[in-house]
Order: structure tokens, then C-alpha cells, then sequence
């Protein structure tokens, strides 16, 4: 039985003959004659390799086989030990399948019992090193009848020898990605930065399809573009998209793609690839920063109108009745104005990320906002503290609209459990006393504002009369408000703000017994809860919260 020319590798004849540069031709002649004698008896259907490598010669790339359908080792070519780093002997009798790697036996089993119809299989064969190397396996469609197996070449493909070495090691330290693929669209050649890029092992996606990798949402473009530049020579498309990591993770690639030359063996297309993930992240902000500043634009020239309308008309009116009263709509009007204006412009410029977020008690930052945006009508008591890491301007700043929300929107209310506490003042003034904070409160002020840290993260709440039911899917969109006063842009801020450390905000209908220290009132009016991370859970460099 002989091997077809169509089982074996597709190297070029330079390359399978390597080892038989600088001799005779008698000299290859005599080789070839010894290594015949030294492996048994031949006849005119015996196997014979395409390439004289032998045992001896480290160059060796690739090996013959005779293996049985269940995987037994009949037969082991001499030059096993330079891919495989084992003696012939000691491959003999045993199981080639316990030399596949786990995940690719399925494919080499099938294809040595013929149940497979592709005869080609590409899978990982275990070293004597431990480790494991990428080879190109051919199978025999028939038994070979000297051994009662199918005859198997397999030829190593994690190290491609049409690369000179000076070249290889400039791809080593090159920080572009080098891939080079077959006319079927499979994975020839990965350069030594795929570790850094994407974190693979260089040569583990060799012999796989690239388009596996890349992003659902990016893979019917790649992949029209990708097969367009198979067909089509003269092609040479630059295209972005998601590709996988090795860690699950999404990176941006660009890519550029170049036809070979018929003559070049190692492939059909050569792919140069970088990583634009930093790139692509100052894109998104500077489109975010461009949308905003347009959706400034378009509230400034239309919301403003109205108030501005009111301004001259309460004017207009004092000048011809000779009468101040209609100024105080006016005033109104212009405060209106100014925190319009104000809100619209933090939207602007507060942008989709946070800038050198810094450790800070939770405590020492909600009473910084207090003392902005709190009312002398209302009383502010903080429960259980926490350690935060973040933005704490932008925090602030958060607080500060969740606060002038519940003073606008809240009302006297009933004050719904009693206690020994420790009661806060608007100024800040701490009264320790063993009345019940419901008394407390009441003596203090109309409305009570709670902000304690949770297991969650942290709570603002406030007794006042809450949020219509109908209402709390539409409280966070821009622009709405229940309140002829109100801008409609204040939760809107709060809401970015916390998304922009990959938190997330949203409503409770009431605080709950478990979320808030027995000694802390349990208001029943709005409650706004800030859900996020422990330091345990996210990077060091990371917005947590630590309760």
C-alpha cells in the first residue's frame, strides 16, 4: 500500500528536504536504503515518506504512522522523536488517542474510523516535554494491510518553517499581530504577540477559523469583507471590530488584510492586526461629549422660551399697572433659568467617565452635599457608614439632586417607628438623647432625608408622600418632572453619575427593616438605592463600595 500524493503535507519539495541539503544524490540514496533496512523489510507496496528525515535530524517537522482504528501505535516513523520527543519504541503498542489532547480526540477518533468524511484533522499532540504541539494530521482512507491500520502523517503546524528566523524574531518582539490564513479561512501562522494581544498561547488557534472569535455583532460584516479578500486578490480591506480574549473579554482590533502570492506556501492571506481598544474608548467619549453638548443646544433654545416668555410678560405687566406683584413671577422665572442652565450644563461636561477616583468616607461626602442642597424645613440622619472609591466631586454632586428631590417633591408625613437614636441637624450638630428619633424629628423639622450604607451598597430615602407608581419607570429619563418648578434634568444626573462607575441606581418602595440600623427611622416616602461592587469584587484601581 502507498501513501497518495494527496495525504501528503503541502510543504514545498525546499522544505520536506531540508535535511538532505549539501549530499549526493547517492549519498540520499544510500540514507534512504538504511533506513528502510533499519525499519523491516520493504516491497513495492510498503509506505514511503515524502522527506528522508530521520531520528537524528532536528529539523524534522513531521512523522509517519500506521494506527489501528481503536488507536493503537502499529507502526512509528523514524522521525517521531524529532516531533514528538520520544523513541519509536516507546510509541509502539500504546494508545495514540491518550497523546491527543483531551478536547481534540473526538475529531481524531472519528476520522480514524472512518466516520468522519474529513480525513484532515488539525489537533494537539502531547510532547515528552508535557506540553503539547499543534500538528496537521492526514488519515488514510483505507487499511493499510501490512498493519491492519490506516496510515497517518501528521505534520507540525505551531512552528512554520517557510518563516526565516531573522524574520521570527522580528515578529517576536513586534507588538502587531501577525496572522496568516489558508484558502479555507483557516489559521496557518499566529506571531508570538498573541499572548500579549489576547492572551492565547501561541499556536493553540492554529488549524481554527478567526471568524469564531469575533463579536456577534461584528462577525456578518468581518465575515463578508473576510471571504471577499479570499476570493478577490486585488482586495485589501482595513476593518475594526470586537475580538474574544483568552479571558472572555472583548477587544477592539483593527485589521488590515493583503493577498499572497500563488508561489508563497504559507497561506493565502496575510492579517496585520493592532489593538485600538484605547482608541475606540476616546471615540465613545468624544461622541458621548458631542451628544451631549447637542442635546444642550436643543434644550437651551426650546425650554428656556417658556420662562423667558414669562420674564417680559410679568415685566410688561408691572410697567403698564404700575404694580411689583407680577415682578415675583419674574424672579421665580429667572431662578427657574439659572438651574436650568446650571443642570444642563453638568450634563454637558460631565462626560461618560470618572477622573482619578480616590478612597473617601461615605459619611463625610453625603454631609458635604447636605450642606449644599439641604433645607432648614428638613432633617438629614445618617445611619450606617461606608468606605467608597470613586469620583467624589461627581458623588457629591449626586447626593446634592437626590436632596433638593426630596425637598421639592416631600411634604410633612407620618413618621413611622420610634427609637433611642442619634439625631443630625441640617447644620450638622449632633443630639444624642434617648427619645425617640420620630420625636426628635418632628420637634426639628417637616421632613426627615435617611442616607445609610446597605449590604448593597447605599439608600437615600425621605419620608415625604413618594413616587406615583406610574411614575417610577419614567423618573430618571431626561426632561420629566412632575413639578412646575422642576427642571426634569436632576435625576438624570444622578443616574449618570452613578452609571459611570458601573453602578446603578434605581427604586425601592421602602427602605425595608434589613437595609437600615435599628436605631435609624424607617421613612416610607421615596427611596433611591445605589447598587455597587466590594473591593473584592472589581479591580484595585476599580469604584467599589465597602459596607
Amino acid at each position: 500500500m502507498t501513501l497518495r500524493p494527496s495525504d501528503r503535507s503541502s510543504a514545498p519539495r525546499s522544505e520536506a528536504c531540508r535535511g538532505d541539503e549539501g549530499r549526493t544524490p547517492a549519498d540520499r540514496n544510500r540514507s534512504s536504503a538504511k533506513r528502510r533496512s533499519e525499519s523491516g523489510p520493504t516491497s513495492e507496496g510498503d509506505v514511503e515518506t515524502a522527506e528522508p528525515a530521520t531520528a537524528g535530524d532536528p529539523g524534522s517537522d513531521r512523522f509517519i504512522a500506521a494506527v489501528a482504528v481503536d488507536g493503537e501505535v502499529l507502526f512509528a516513523g523514524p522521525s517521531v522523536p524529532a516531533v514528538l520527543g520520544v523513541e519509536r519504541e516507546a510509541l509502539l503498542g500504546t494508545d495514540l488517542l491518550d497523546r491527543v489532547h483531551p478536547n481534540d480526540r473526538d475529531p481524531v477518533s472519528d476520522a480514524l474510523s472512518a466516520v468522519a468524511t474529513d480525513r484532515t484533522v488539525t489537533h494537539r499532540v502531547r510532547h515528552a516535554s508535557g506540553g503539547f504541539v499543534w500538528v496537521e494530521s492526514v488519515v488514510d482512507e483505507e487499511l493499510a494491510p501490512q498493519f491492519g491500520g490506516r496510515v497517518v502523517t501528521a505534520r507540525r503546524v505551531d512552528v512554520d518553517r517557510a518563516f526565516p528566523e531573522r524574520f521570527r524574531q522580528f515578529l517576536e518582539y513586534g507588538t502587531d499581530l501577525v496572522t496568516v490564513v489558508d484558502g479555507d479561512g483557516r489559521v496557518r501562522y499566529e506571531s508570538p504577540s498573541i499572548e500579549e494581544v489576547l492572551g492565547y498561547e501561541q499556536g493553540s488557534t492554529v488549524g481554527r477559523s478567526p471568524l469564531g472569535y469575533i463579536h456577534p455583532d461584528d462577525r456578518e460584516r468581518v465575515t463578508e469583507r473576510f471571504y471577499h479578500a479570499l476570493d478577490n486578490p486585488e482586495a485589501a480591506p482595513t476593518m475594526e471590530y470586537r475580538y474574544r480574549t483568552a479571558d472572555g473579554d472583548w477587544v477592539w482590533l483593527e485589521s488590515r488584510t493583503r493577498s499572497l502570492p500563488d508561489d508563497v506556501a504559507v497561506g493565502r492571506l496575510l492579517i496585520n492586526s493592532r489593538d485600538v481598544s484605547e482608541r475606540k474608548a476616546r471615540e465613545r467619549r468624544l461622541t458621548d461629549r458631542n451628544e451631549r453638548l447637542d442635546r444642550f443646544t436643543s434644550i437651551v433654545s426650546h425650554d428656556l422660551r417658556n420662562p423667558l416668555s414669562v420674564i417680559r410678560a410679568s415685566m410688561e405687566m408691572a410697567r403698564v399697572k404700575e404694580d411689583t406683584d407680577p415682578l415675583e413671577r419674574g424672579e421665580r422665572a429667572v431662578d427657574r433659568i439659572d438651574r436650568l442652565v446650571s443642570e444642563l450644563l453638568t450634563l454637558a461636561r460631565q462626560g461618560s467617565g470618572i477622573d482619578e477616583p480616590t478612597e473617601f468616607d461615605l459619611e463625610g461626602v453625603v454631609r458635604e452635599a447636605w450642606g449644599t442642597a439641604g433645607s432648614d424645613d428638613a432633617t438629614l440622619v445618617v445611619g450606617a457608614d461606608a468606605r467608597v472609591r470613586g469620583d467624589r466631586g461627581r458623588l457629591r454632586q449626586a447626593l446634592e439632586n437626590l436632596f433638593r428631590n426630596s425637598v421639592e417633591h416631600g411634604s410633612t408625613g407620618s413618621r413611622t417607628e420610634s427609637g433611642d437614636s442619634v439625631e443630625h441637624s441640617p447644620t450638622g450638630s449632633r443630639t444624642e438623647s434617648g427619645d425617640s428619633v420620630e420625636r426628635a424629628c418632628e420637634a426639628a423639622a417637616d421632613l426627615t432625608v435617611v442616607v445609610s450604607a446597605t449590604d448593597e451598597g447605599f439608600l437615600v430615602a425621605d419620608d415625604g408622600p413618594g413616587i406615583d407608581p406610574e411614575h417610577r419607570e419614567s423618573v430618571f429619563e431626561p426632561g420629566f418632572t412632575t413639578s412646575a418648578e422642576g427642571t426634569g434634568y436632576g435625576l438624570d444626573i444622578v443616574r449618570e453619575v452613578v452609571e459611570c462607575h458601573g453602578w446603578t441606581v434605581g427604586l425601592r418602595s421602602n427602605p425595608g427593616v434589613a437595609d437600615l440600623p435599628p436605631q435609624v427611622p424607617r421613612p416610607g416616602g421615596a427611596c433611591f438605592v445605589v447598587e455597587a461592587p466590594g473591593p473584592d469584587a472589581v479591580g484595585a484601581a476599580e469604584p467599589w463600595i465597602d459596607r
